[in-house]
Parts: C-alpha cells; sequence; structure tokens
C-alpha cells in the first residue's frame, strides 16, 4: 500500500513538473518572439500611427473581438473530430484550443497542437483521439489549399485556366479524399507485422465518420478560416492599405497557402510569416498599380494578427497547463 501511495505520489511530482517546465519555455519563446523581435519596434510605430485615429482604433477592437469567434469555430471543429471516443463539453473543447496553441509553439509549423488539447481528455483513448484530431488538421488543410490555389489564378496572368483547371483538380482530389477518410485504415500494410495487430484498432478510428458529420467539420473549418482571414482584413484595413475586402482576401488565401507547404519552426515563424507576406502582397499591389510602400504596412498588419490569434491565446493557455492530465493514475478523481 505504501509502495503504490510513493509510485502515485511521485508521479504527481513528475507531473507538476513537466507542467512548470512548459510554462517556462512557453514564456521564454514568446519573449524572444515577441521582444527580441528586431522588427518590433517598426511595428509598434505602425500601430501607434493606426491608433491615431478613430477609424483604426474601431478596427483594430473588431479584430481583436473576433478572436473568441475564431477559437470557438476551432473548438466545435475539435470537439466533433473526437466525438466517436469522448464528448467533450464545449467549454473544455474551448480550453483545450488554448493549451494546444500553447504546446504548439514548441514544434515545427505548430505541428504539436493536439498535444496541448489530448491531454485534457477524461476518458478517451489518447493515441485514437490524436488521430481523430488529425481529421479536423486534413478538413482545416483542405480549405487552406483548396482557396489558396484559387487564388493563385488571379497571379497567373495568361496560365491563368490552367491554374485555374489545377486548382479543380486538387479541390476534387482532396475532397474525394476526405469524404472517403477510411482509406487511411489501409496504412497498416506499412507497419511492421508485430504491432500490425494493435494497431488495427487505431486505424478503426477512420471508420467512425459518416460522409454528413463529415460534412460539418469541413465546414466548420471554412467557417473558421473566414473569420480568420476577416481578422486580416480588418487590420489591413486598420493601417489604411487601400484594398478592398476582395482585393484583400486574393493575396491573404496565397499567403496562407505558401504558409502551410513551408516548413518553419516556431522561433522563425513571425519572420518566415513577414517575408512571405510582403513578397506576395508586392506582387499583387503591383498587378493592381499601388505603391509596394505599403508592403510593411502589410507586414505589421500581419504580425498583429500573429499576436490576436497565437501569442495572446499561447499566454492564456499557459494559466490552464494545470488541467493537462499526462499521467492517468488512480489518484486522480
Amino acid at each position: 500500500m505504501s509502495g503504490k501511495f510513493n509510485r502515485a505520489k511521485l508521479l504527481k511530482i513528475a507531473e507538476t513538473a513537466i507542467k512548470i517546465i512548459i510554462v517556462l519555455a512557453g514564456c521564454w519563446i514568446l519573449y524572444v518572439k515577441i521582444i527580441e523581435n528586431q522588427d518590433f519596434t517598426e511595428m509598434w510605430n505602425n500601430i501607434k500611427s493606426s491608433f491615431s485615429s478613430p477609424k483604426g482604433i474601431l478596427l483594430m477592437t473588431a479584430a481583436l473581438l473576433l478572436i473568441p469567434v475564431n477559437i470557438a469555430f476551432e473548438a466545435m471543429k475539435w470537439k466533433k473530430s473526437i466525438q466517436p471516443i469522448e464528448n467533450v463539453p464545449f467549454s473544455k473543447a474551448f480550453t483545450a484550443i488554448f493549451t494546444g496553441i500553447t504546446a504548439g509553439m514548441f514544434f515545427p509549423n505548430r505541428t504539436g497542437d493536439f498535444l496541448g488539447r489530448i491531454f485534457i481528455l477524461e476518458k478517451g483513448n489518447r493515441i485514437k483521439a490524436a488521430m481523430l484530431t488529425f481529421v479536423g488538421n486534413i478538413a482545416q488543410m483542405i480549405v487552406t489549399v483548396s482557396l489558396g490555389c484559387f487564388a493563385c489564378v488571379f497571379f497567373a496572368g495568361r496560365f491563368r485556366w490552367l491554374v485555374l483547371l489545377a486548382a479543380t483538380i486538387v479541390l476534387g482530389l482532396l475532397l474525394v479524399l476526405f469524404f472517403n477518410i477510411k482509406i487511411f485504415r489501409y496504412l497498416r500494410i506499412f507497419v511492421p507485422k508485430k504491432w500490425r495487430e494493435k494497431t488495427d484498432g487505431y486505424m478503426g478510428v477512420f471508420n467512425m465518420f459518416s460522409r454528413k458529420e463529415l460534412l460539418t467539420i469541413l465546414l466548420l473549418a471554412f467557417a473558421k478560416y473566414m473569420v480568420y482571414s476577416l481578422q486580416f482584413v480588418i487590420l489591413i484595413w486598420a493601417f489604411g492599405i487601400p484594398l478592398s475586402y476582395f482585393n484583400s482576401m486574393i493575396p491573404i488565401m496565397v499567403t496562407y497557402l505558401l504558409m502551410t507547404v513551408i516548413p518553419f519552426i516556431t522561433i522563425t515563424e513571425i519572420a518566415v510569416r513577414g517575408s512571405v507576406c510582403i513578397v506576395v502582397f508586392e506582387k499583387w499591389l503591383a498587378i493592381n498599380a499601388i505603391s509596394s510602400s505599403w508592403s510593411m504596412m502589410v507586414f505589421s498588419a500581419s504580425t498583429i494578427l500573429w499576436l490576436y490569434n497565437l501569442a495572446i491565446p499561447a499566454v492564456v493557455g499557459l494559466f490552464f497547463i494545470n488541467r493537462l492530465k499526462f499521467l492517468r493514475r488512480s489518484y486522480d478523481v
């Protein structure tokens, strides 16, 4: 009895240590990405300029107020994705998005996002939860890649129809793959035979969705994308960039596409995001006969978008780390 108690106590200490390490590492990454960012001074000057007018303040505030809306759609998408193994209350799913964003900072392209979510589950198998989370991520990727490919049509010049055909083919293939996602279970053939039997149980999660449920997940991914994009458009207007909603969305969709396919580590994310935005928007501004001098304002808008949807939620997520359950033991009530 004493041995079990000591083991449980050691595990509790180990879990607490893990949480402390995550919080400290998270604070360090945010410090490096925000405070030590060499472009922070210029960006701050642009922000002060935008806040010098009532219109700028109103637009900045509107974009800020869309943060919980963006997170709510992501929470609903994740809740729907893992529903086959655990019916998570919306409030807990909402919290899981914050801890996921915090955990995602430690991995390239924030691929570790799912780790901050699955450890908030009470009963669901975590390996299955990770695979079901992957379904929601695929839906988001389909939306980003498809819309980005179609936006490339406006950059293609005389090759416009060829790019449009390619974008249509890409969209068709992605949708066929997504609505037949059960074919992923055949990936088991790449698993060594000695582990294949155990793997079958995990691969079975891809059979748990009806096409109606997959459509719901895809629509939630689209809604999240549109809210996130609207925030970017509003911030573009806040910095006075002379682009309409449509003319803002085209380069935004291409930027999101490139950010999806370009690998980056979390420390360099602002630099990568900023350089991609500048290149894409400079090209688009030139196409629309608008001065490229606005490109640095675009960089500032992109950075504020990052602060709104990643840095701020990551800070909030630090306060929810204590809710994660890395180790399930008998003393957990």
